[in-house]
């Protein structure tokens, strides 16, 4: 091909050889430029149907305009024998991998590349192109430093070719070295390489083999031939990239490991997203300065810059003397799939015990803080068991478990001897001196606004007996102080749900509260002396560290609060060890999206669930409108909330509140009119109504207690609402039925009659579509609150389930779907009283459920959270 011409591009030196075939450089003769030339093997004008095809996918690649992908100019056929060829940009530099470090790239280097290459690979994903062949080799560096990336959608196109007639029939053959391409089975995704469909998400997995690589100077999935390397990466964990270079910051090694999750599904969904994450990250890491501990409020769990925190900040905790010291290292201990969380360590700092998911159930496990070799303690029990608490002599454990009916128990340090001491409780911590147990009646995971109801403080014998209330009021996550003294716990309440740190005494009194602010304070721990109180705050904007100075007699604070930076995007479960020289914490990444499930006649699932929305912004509790052509959510950003419209793909999405208010649980009205919502926007919960365009806002309520759960009648006249937290507002609950189509102030709103015998109102939660019944929960939400059905003809109650909550109503005014705590969506036969078990979430936690008008298709949202143990330890 050499000095030969095609058309007006003359051949001057040959570029390499590709499985599309001979790529040359070309002088344009009419333009007088450089250009690129592809002759592509294997398709010709005798295939007119396929050469169609393949010019039409080609045109759709050459549209992209973005300074990172390389532009294709023009699709073009020989004048002999019709062989199509492209014509593109010539880059001239040299490939990522030549510029990839033995021990990898410093992270200000890596960055400035990866931020570039995930825009442009989110550029075409935006288009519908997918590459299906990110690697080294395919991505350019110029002489000038910018990145471009080569053969964007061609893989799409070789399969053309491979298809055509008298092609090489693709087997795994084809992989390895003898035909040149060894690369591509290093970069592939799991799907991928078992010849499954594929979409973006594919992409995104290569990419995370890409920072990998960028960020170690090795490969994640390792083989001596093709056929070894597709096995690793289809079913071998690699090995952290952090453990591989420990100078990695550790938000860009979640990163890569989310990128690098077996199901497409735990990934990032969007390359956007983690253009988005890389871009954080490389603010606090601009090129040729030394990382700073920066601080930047995130929205939900996005991950935050803080490479230096991990590295050289200067880290702040009590060593007995309230002393301080200059450094710490922080050290990974678990890195499994899904949640490793509630670390407690042993009080010589050698060990630790924490709960983690394994096969569908939640188990304890103690590990050396020094190796990775977990041994599993409570394997003999197929229920749930976390929160576990060592004792201070280091040779009991205390724990939560949902064995035989629930509660709080205590087993030898290796499992051994497990003896029940209560019938409920959560989050088990010992007394100083190994005698009592303080523990809660409500749980409290990551999120102390979330848990409903009141959650009482007790304390009880260690080795069993009755319980003795200490708090009646709100409480959550108990800690003795290291003399006895006072037990710290935190306390929600206000209109926005705030918490904050409170400590009383082990008998009876009143809570004195450190501090009584906005920001959200939770999960205290007493320092080994008794001189400071450790608390998790978002007051920085992120969720982190803090700590406070503190009389442990009074209880009182004895200054402001002080920041104890660490590299957790969300930090969480601090435990701390005798000496005051190790801490361990939760480092957790969650996010929290909109799905729809289409459903059949009969209310089973009919297909797999769609993403509706994406990212690391938490949506909660869509509600599809009426005409099924839009659903509203609200952006879960403690201590705000507010409420969006999309389309039911999520685009086209708009805000609909803003400012300073807490929206939540956004329902459309039956006519598609309006859309209504509790907020604090009036000082206390109320429900308000507003337009779907975001115009007209209005308080409809106006009542003397909180106002939260609501549901429209079915012909938009009316809604039902009741209190959130009945019982603590005072006076008898209430169940409130409003005229729409008034002011409060101008009407006498019906009431609900009490339940007999509760001291709950019903939380109504929807209204059969015949108009005749109500249906919903009472008392705290919980898996344990149990479906409530009120009859109005008759103004009777009538207990459906001794489980579950969020009922709402199929289109038959007799079948309801409802969920239990996030585990499974249940069909209840409101006649037979019959459950069936129609959708489960696996790991994950799934929100309320809502359905479309004609029953066909449920949205809800879904959490996925990944929530690893770390190790700081002062230097």
């Amino acid at each position: 091909m050499l000095g030969k011409t095609l058309h007006h591009y003359r051949i001057l030196r040959s570029l390499g050889c590709g499985g599309m075939g001979e790529v040359y450089a070309a002088e344009d003769t009419k333009l007088n430029r450089i250009v690129a030339l592809k002759v592509l093997a294997g398709l010709t004008a005798t295939d007119p149907e396929r050469l169609s095809r393949f010019q039409r996918e080609a045109k759709a690649i050459a549209a992209i305009n973005h300074p990172n992908i390389v532009t294709i100019y023009s699709v073009e056929e020989a004048e002999a024998g019709g062989v199509p060829f492209l014509t593109m940009e010539l880059v001239e530099g040299k490939p990522l991998d030549a510029l990839i470090p033995r021990r990898g790239m410093k992270p200000a280097a890596l960055l400035d590349l990866a931020v570039p290459l995930a825009d442009a690979v989110s550029a075409a994903h935006q288009r519908g192109i997918v590459h299906r062949d990110l690697k080294p080799s395919n991505i350019m560096i110029r002489d000038d430093g910018r990145l471009k990336v080569l053969d964007f959608g061609l893989a799409k196109l070789r399969q053309e070719t491979a298809d055509a007639p008298g092609a090489e029939a693709a087997t795994i053959e084809q992989l390895t070295a003898r035909h040149g391409v060894i690369g591509t089975a290093a970069y592939m995704s799991p799907e991928q390489a078992e010849g499954r469909p594929v979409d973006h998400r594919s992409d995104i997995f290569s990419l995370g083999i890409l920072l990998y690589e960028m960020a170690t100077g090795t490969r994640p999935f390792k083989g001596e031939s093709a056929m070894s390397i597709l096995s690793a990466v289809i079913k071998d964990a690699p090995v952290p990239a952090a453990d591989v270079n420990p100078g990695i910051p550790p938000e860009l090694d979640r990163a890569i490991r989310r990128c690098l999750a077996k199901d497409p599904a735990r990934r990032y969904q969007s390359a956007a997203d983690l253009r988005n994450d890389l871009e954080d990250l490389a603010q606090a890491h601009p090129a040729g300065r030394r990382p700073l501990a920066g601080r930047r409020a995130i929205q939900g769990l996005a991950v935050v810059a803080t490479l230096a925190l991990a590295i050289a900040a200067t880290v702040v905790v009590s060593r007995g003397r309230g002393d301080r010291v200059p450094a710490a290292t922080f050290t990974t201990l678990t890195s499994m799939p899904g949640r490793e969380w509630f670390p407690s360590l042993s009080p010589d700092g050698k060990w630790v015990v924490y709960g983690a998911e394994t096969e569908g159930n939640f188990d304890i496990f103690l590990q050396s803080v020094s190796g990775s070799n977990p041994v599993n303690l409570t394997k003999d029990s197929a229920a749930d068991d976390d929160m576990p608490a060592f004792s201070p002599d280091g040779e009991r454990i205390a724990f939560r478990s949902s064995r035989d009916g629930g509660g709080i128990f205590v087993m030898g340090r290796t499992g051994e001897a497990v003896r029940r001491v209560t019938r409920s409780g959560f989050n088990p911590a010992w007394s100083p001196d190994g005698i009592e147990l303080a523990f809660t009646t409500g749980r409290m995971d990551i999120n102390p606004q979330n848990s409903e109801g009141v959650s009482e403080l007790w304390v009880v014998s260690a080795t069993g007996g009755e319980p003795r209330r200490v708090f009646a009021g709100d409480a959550i996550q108990p800690n003795w102080s290291p003399h006895k003294r006072r037990i710290a716990f935190a306390r929600r309440g206000g209109p926005a749900r705030t918490t904050d740190i409170c400590t009383i005494l082990p008998g009876q009194g009143e809570p004195v509260t450190l501090m009584n602010d906005a920001p959200l304070d939770w999960n205290p721990i007493w320092s080994p002396d008794g001189t400071h109180m450790y608390f998790v705050s978002d007051r920085s904007g992120t969720m982190n560290l803090w700590r406070m100075a503190i009389d442990e007699e009074t209880g009182r604070a004895r200054g402001e609060p002080e920041p104890i930076v660490t590299p957790a995007p969300f930090f969480a479960h601090p435990t701390i060890s005798v000496d005051g020289r190790h801490l361990a914490y939760s480092s957790v990444l969650r996010t929290t999206n909109i799905q729809r499930l289409a459903l059949d006649a009969s209310a089973k699932p009919a297909g797999d669930p769609v993403w509706v929305t994406s990212g690391s912004r938490l949506w909660s509790d869509p509600d599809p409108s009426p005409d099924g052509q839009f659903v509203v959510y609200y952006s879960n950003v403690q201590p705000v909330g507010h409420l969006y419209v999309s389309r039911i793909d999520g685009t086209g999405q708009r805000q609909l509140t803003g400012d300073s208010a807490a929206d939540r649980v956004p329902h459309w009205s039956p006519d598609g009119a309006w859309i209504s919502f509790f907020s604090n926007r009036s000082g206390r919960l109320q429900i308000w109504k507003i337009r779907p365009d975001g115009s007209d806002l209005q308080q409809l309520t106006d009542a003397p207690d909180e106002l939260a759960y609501s549901t429209w009648s079915p012909d938009a006249s009316r809604i039902a609402a009741a209190t959130p937290r009945a019982g603590r507002a005072g006076g008898q609950p209430t169940t409130y039925l409003t005229e729409t189509g008034q002011r409060w102030s101008e009407q006498r709103p019906a009431t609900l009659p009490p339940i007999p015998g509760s001291p709950y109102s019903l939380a109504p939660n929807g209204w059969s579509p015949d108009g005749r019944r109500l249906i919903g929960f009472t008392g705290p939400t919980s898996p344990s609150s149990g479906v409530m059905m009120y009859t109005f003809k008759t103004q009777t109650y009538e207990r459906l389930t001794n489980f579950g909550e969020w009922p709402v109503w199929l289109p038959d005014s007799r079948r309801v779907l409802m969920g239990d705590g996030g585990k499974q969506f249940w069909l209840l036969d409101t006649q037979t009283k019959q459950t069936k078990v129609i959708y489960s979430g696996g790991r994950d936690v799934l929100g309320p459920p809502r359905l479309a008008a004609d029953g066909r298709t449920m949205y809800y949202s879904r959490r996925v959270t990944e929530a690893d143990i770390h190790l700081m330890t002062l230097r």
